[in-house]
């Protein structure tokens, strides 16, 4: 499993200089200006919010408890700290992805992905 600090460091390495953090969250920005959020609370595995996935990538598995394999619709409720001030495209009112990372090659893969759409 890959702890959250050696996750922020595969962040700020393909996002530098873009990292906003709470107590719960770690939010990126792309150079397209596409959010991507880390969350920082969490011990038994990886999570991550984004804005676009490619199913494609293995290593990764889609969490919607609702809609299983499917993205967070609009209305759906998320992470609290996904709000205005801390990641306003990721927050309820958008359509975003949920996802488990499940080892330091896929989160490299998603990462060098994410960073060129």
């Amino acid at each position: 499993m890959i702890n959250t600090e050696k996750a922020r460091e595969e962040f700020k390495r393909v996002f530098p200089f873009t990292e906003v953090c709470t107590q719960y969250i770690a939010r990126y920005n792309t150079k397209s200006g596409k959010e991507i959020a880390l969350e920082r609370d969490r011990s038994e595995a990886l999570y991550v919010w984004l804005q676009r996935f490619d199913t494609q990538i293995e290593g990764i598995k889609v969490k919607n408890e609702k809609f299983p394999g499917k993205p967070y619709d609009r209305k759906q409720t998320r992470n609290s700290n996904l709000n205005d001030k801390n990641s306003p495209k990721l927050k309820q009112g958008n359509k975003v992805w949920y996802l488990e990372i499940e080892n330091i090659d896929a989160l490299k893969e998603l990462l060098a992905w994410y960073a060129r759409i």
